[in-house]
């Protein structure tokens, strides 16, 4: 069985011969930490581990999050010793510490959008026909490396609050959705046709897409920044549209990327038909087997495994990471992974010793 085959098996519950691996390497942080504990320079993580599915390698080869087109450049407005203050493609300020790397957090000085003027020239680069918003040759990377491929292969969609806040801020934000409902429901429209537009571009080439994921982080450690009821009101009409069209292209798999405790969003998102959850961190109280009691096969995971754990000890790692995963792949539908990308404080052999016990568990309920 290779790697696509494995993937779309174990989230569709069906018969893999052993369940999908995955996690995603983002950081360089992490990278240069193992090179100075022994990975080779030249190694891909992916297929270093072993891995099944990985949604930044394995994608259609536009950004993760749909930017303006064209983008507002970087822009150095301020620079010292510790810290750059920079305009970033997207039309955000922020202070970047320079000394130490992500996953330390920038410092959000400004927003893109800071007045209502601001949004009909910001809505006029989100034209999802714009070329660039795909490579010139991606016809030819349909008809060669996409054709025979042995790896899922998915698309980022788009989402909807949490590119409203990108935009805006939360505090702003929180506050047009009571003040200007009317613009919530254009900008949310906006985000729909772009999304539309681009999958549909995508699609017209012939490519045969196994997963598509959306992208909200929309949530904190105790609940989600947007209320159900709002969610449902502005949000929701989102999800319809392009799940509609996903379910129509015959796409399997749809996933959606949210940090924090989404447990009140889930319900809805189940509602459309996007299944697959991720990265379920678990220091915002998400537990993949409280959420999998409660909703049975009709929700698969990718994440749930803390980050923090990875980072403690072998001892440690063993006792509480192994029985989640005994109940989880016994289960189906998930792949284990870590509730976010790999930090730098966790070291390789750490990271080693437990793909090397996913491993063990599933040679002990799938053989091998």
């Amino acid at each position: 069985m290779n790697r696509r085959q494995r993937f779309l098996e174990t989230m569709t519950f069906g018969s893999p011969d052993r369940p999908a691996s995955g996690d995603y390497f983002y950081y360089e942080s992490t990278r240069r930490r193992w090179e100075s504990e022994g990975l080779p320079k030249d190694a891909n993580p992916l297929e270093y581990f072993g891995m099944d599915f990985d949604p930044f390698a394995w994608k259609i080869p536009h950004p993760e999050l749909f930017p303006p087109v064209p983008d507002f450049g970087t822009t150095a407005l301020e620079e010292t010793e510790d810290y750059r203050i920079e305009r970033r493609p997207d039309g955000e300020v922020v202070r970047v510490l320079k000394n130490v790397p992500p996953p330390a957090m920038p410092q959000w000085i400004s927003y893109p959008l800071q007045t209502l003027a601001d949004w009909p020239e910001y809505k006029r680069r989100l034209d999802p026909d714009t070329p660039q918003r795909l490579p010139a040759d991606f016809p030819q990377m349909v008809e060669g490396e996409y054709r025979n491929r042995d790896y899922p292969l998915g698309m980022w969609v788009g989402g909807t609050y949490g590119y409203l806040r990108n935009w805006w801020g939360v505090e702003n934000l929180s506050m047009l959705l009571f003040d200007n409902p009317a613009l919530i429901e254009e900008m949310i429209e906006t985000l729909t046709h772009l999304a539309l537009g681009l999958l549909d571009r995508v699609l017209s080439t012939g490519v045969e897409l196994d997963w598509v994921m959306f992208w909200e982080d929309l949530a904190y450690k105790s609940g989600p920044l947007i209320s159900p009821a709002m969610f449902r009101k502005f949000c929701l009409p989102f999800y319809h549209q392009v799940m509609d069209r996903v379910h129509s292209a015959g796409i399997p798999i749809a996933m959606v990327d949210s940090d924090g405790n989404i447990e009140k969003i889930i319900p809805m998102w189940l509602e459309v038909g996007v299944t697959v959850m991720h990265p379920m961190e678990v220091a915002a109280g998400m537990d993949v087997a409280k959420i999998r009691s409660q909703y049975g096969k009709s929700i698969g995971f990718f994440g749930g495994v803390d980050k923090r754990v990875l980072a403690s000890t072998p001892e440690r790692i063993r006792a509480e990471i192994r029985p989640r995963l005994e109940s989880c792949f016994a289960d189906g539908g998930y792949i284990s992974a870590c509730d976010h990308a790999i930090p730098p404080d966790v070291s390789l052999d750490n990271y080693r010793y437990y793909r090397d016990l996913v491993a063990e568990v599933s040679r002990q309920l799938y053989g091998g």
